[in-house]
């Protein structure tokens, strides 16, 4: 299995009350799928994302990629496995204002040993993203969706085995989006496993036999594709 969630907890503590945002889930994901989780906010889907990449530690339970626990490596280690194996594309563009575009996507190279990207492939994947030409910008100069799509970019830059996504079509026009979901599908057909947290079931339907989740107050269930 390559990755592994199982009996996963994550609560906090708020004003003296017990809080859980992601309860006891159990979840086994094959290399190249497509994993699609739906819910309300609120429902710990983005929690759940957090745990998976190793950002955010579990209360209880375990999560393994490739075979290794992620909270029974090292600070450094679980921040290489994160670099090289991952790639987030968060719920916010999170881009440097004072970067430009091009900069922006490469990135992540500077806290890579080994960088498996270079700026050709930046430029590649600007092109892909729809802003071809747009590498000299700041931030600044784009619209919001124009932001989503440079972060898009970014989280492929290091070829990753992993695409974690937190709505990543949020914010993009019905076009954009149609353009972004044709590339998720090419990745994904390369061999790219994607777990995407969203509530557009366009997303649902536009992927080839996808794996579909439901998720409220912190439980994680099999759906039926829509």
């Amino acid at each position: 299995m390559y990755i592994e969630c199982e009996d996963l907890l994550k609560t906090y503590r708020s004003e003296g009350a017990v809080l859980t945002a992601v309860d006891h889930v159990d979840l086994e994901v094959n290399k190249g799928d497509f994993v699609i989780i739906m819910g309300h906010s609120g429902s710990g889907k983005t929690t759940l994302l957090s745990l998976i990449g190793g950002l955010t530690r579990p209360s209880g339970g375990r999560v393994r990629i490739a075979d290794i626990d992620n909270w029974q490596q090292s600070d450094g280690e679980l921040a290489i496995m994160r670099n090289k194996k991952i790639g987030f594309i968060f719920q916010f563009a999170s881009l440097m204002p004072t970067l430009t575009v091009l900069e922006n996507i490469l990135l992540p190279l500077s806290f890579s040993n080994t960088p498996q990207g270079d700026r050709q492939y930046a430029l590649e994947l600007l092109e892909r993203v729809g802003l071809r030409g747009r590498q000299d910008d700041l931030p600044g100069q784009l619209s919001g969706g124009q932001q989503r799509r440079v972060a898009i970019a970014r989280s492929f830059i290091n070829r990753p085995a992993i695409i974690l996504a937190d709505e990543p079509t949020g914010d993009l026009d019905e076009t954009t989006e149609q353009e972004i979901l044709a590339i998720f599908k090419t990745f994904n057909q390369a061999g790219i496993t994607f777990l995407v947290v969203t509530h557009n079931t366009d997303l649902a339907l536009s992927q080839d036999s996808p794996r579909l989740f439901t998720m409220q107050n912190g439980l994680l269930a099999a759906s039926p594709l829509l």
